[in-house]
């Protein structure tokens, strides 16, 4: 089967906003309170998180448990995202 995984590429882009807004509305209010890559650290976890519902309620919605191919796709393109995530907010 084919699926809409633009889609799930826009939920992703959405979540990294999300997750990249939240990271700096709470470290500027000395919420994040540590030294060198802690933050980074910080926000990797709570991208994983983010990714891992998005990725899950993509599945769950597209009632794709049973189908390894299009998990596999998915969990690929989610660490293609989360990469590119990092990597876009470590240049700040």
């Amino acid at each position: 089967m084919d699926f809409d995984y633009n889609e799930l590429e826009r939920q992703l882009e959405k979540a990294c906003v999300d997750v990249k807004n939240k990271f700096h509305k709470n470290f500027n209010s000395t919420l994040y309170l540590s030294a060198g890559g802690g933050k980074l650290e910080s926000f990797i976890n709570d991208l994983q998180g983010e990714f891992e519902a998005v990725a899950a309620k993509f599945i769950t919605d597209n009632a794709l448990q049973k189908d390894t191919e299009a998990k596999k796709r998915i969990f690929n393109i989610t660490k293609l995202y989360a990469k590119k995530c990092v990597e876009d907010f470590s240049k700040i």
